[in-house]
């Protein structure tokens, strides 16, 4: 390769090669997140094909990049959000738990948001491989590999709305933090069910897409709700034995 080439090369590396680097996301994804909130159908055509054509991210990739963001910039979301930090931190005080010198229950707070919000993806992603093994609802035949890819294009456009739900969070009050979250689970079960029922049901009649959409979107939405009860009483567990104090019952 000349010094030209090399040059012409590396000025190809502009900011979708940063965002690529940072978050996973780049120009292609951004297109696929599009795709998927104006004409889904394609996308989830796209899936049926080894490459996605050779246009689009794949979906799982696209749903991971979200959290990475969110793992990238959690100094923002996570470290100033005074509601939630706040829940854990009268949890723990109302326990009457004893902390070391010079930890607030706030700290404590903080850590257990922290450990939340790193163990739910893990636990999603255990939760939809194991999903698509079992859910073939989709009014064709599919493989396994393509059910996880179905499952994971219903869900890319909720994860593109998780920057604002919880940029809204930052400005929730500690005693309205509950009500938000039963907002949020019926904001995540309409944007679930739309995407199923206009990409991942093309082949079946509209009462058949209504059916298997809501059918998806409330089992999305118990495993978004289980996998954040489990991960919060895991990140109660870890923080208990962490700071040396028994856990009630």
């Amino acid at each position: 390769m000349t010094t030209k080439d090399s040059r012409k090369q590396s000025s190809g590396l502009a900011l979708d090669a940063v965002a690529e680097d940072l978050f996973g996301l780049n120009i292609r994804g951004m297109k696929s997140i599009l795709t998927l909130w104006r004409d889904p159908q394609r996308y989830f055509r796209a899936a049926e094909t080894p490459d996605w054509q050779d246009e689009y991210t794949p979906s799982i990739r696209l749903w991971l990049s979200f959290f990475a963001l969110l793992s990238a910039l959690k100094f923002w979301w996570f470290g100033t959000n005074e509601g939630m930090i706040g829940a854990f931190a009268s949890g723990f005080a109302n326990a009457g738990i004893q902390l070391p010198e010079g930890v607030t229950y706030e700290d404590v707070g903080a850590e257990a948001v922290l450990w939340v919000f790193g163990l739910v993806p893990i636990l999603q992603i255990i939760c939809m491989f194991l999903l698509s093994t079992v859910y073939n609802v989709w009014g064709r035949r599919t493989t396994l590999a393509l059910r996880q890819r179905y499952l994971f294009a219903v869900m890319v456009p909720n994860a593109s709305l998780m920057p604002v739900f919880l940029t809204i969070m930052l400005f929730i009050p500690q005693t309205m933090i509950s009500t938000y979250g039963m907002v949020l689970a019926v904001a995540t079960l309409l944007v679930d069910f739309q995407a199923g029922y206009r990409g991942g049901f093309s082949s079946v009649s509209r009462i058949g897409r209504a059916w298997r959409a809501a059918l998806l979107a409330l089992i999305l939405v118990t495993i978004n709700a289980g996998t954040t009860i489990a991960a919060q009483i895991a990140g109660i567990i870890f923080i208990g034995r962490q700071y040396g104090f028994a856990l009630p019952g």
